[in-house]
């Protein structure tokens, strides 16, 4: 088992584990491009700025293409790496919690609006950080979008799409003890 930890900001590779360190790619887009990973693990953090780096190092189509196909990776996504998965960005305006302005030219929620994501799911969006404060903001918003248009995820929760695309499945960590 090989793995690196891939920093989207600046294209870089870091924290390569594994038997043969001579046979780790060069920097990300070799890493998604020829090593053909069979997981793919997004953290999360500020949706506009993972966006914005994804955007920016054109990483969006390797990404789709290492995630379909019959050999493609696991897509798994926590928090902003679940918004991204989905149909659209447009979910992470609904809280307010992430701060548009990081990005420049595009410092407003407004200027979010439509944000296309990796569209793994067929028209479905995910929402993380779900609880039952939110139960009334998500209906609000998914009026007229269809029943199955939003995914919401509780803080144990990851979304995970197999490479086949579409296949979308959500995985509950251990519930912390108390």
């Amino acid at each position: 088992l090989q793995t690196i930890t891939l920093d989207l900001d600046d294209d870089s590779l870091k924290q390569p584990e594994g038997p043969d360190n001579s046979q780790f790619p060069k920097d990300g887009k070799e890493a998604l491009s020829t090593w053909n990973p069979t997981v793919i693990y997004v953290e999360g953090g500020n949706t506009f700025w993972l966006q914005y780096c994804i955007d920016k190092g054109q990483y969006s189509q390797l990404i789709i293409d290492a995630c379909t196909g019959e050999s493609g990776a696991v897509y798994c996504g926590k928090s902003a790496g679940a918004i991204v998965a989905g149909d659209d960005v447009s979910t992470a305006t609904w809280k307010g919690w992430d701060d548009p302005s990081v990005v420049p030219n595009r410092e407003t929620y407004d200027d979010w609006i439509g944000t296309r994501g990796f569209q793994f799911s067929e028209s479905l969006s995910y929402f993380p950080h779900m609880s039952d404060d939110w139960i009334e903001l998500v209906n609000d918003k998914v009026k007229g979008k269809g029943a199955n248009s939003t995914c919401c995820l509780r803080e144990d929760e990851v979304c995970c799409i197999t490479g086949e695309r579409k296949q979308t499945f959500v995985v509950s960590g251990a519930a912390p003890e108390c």
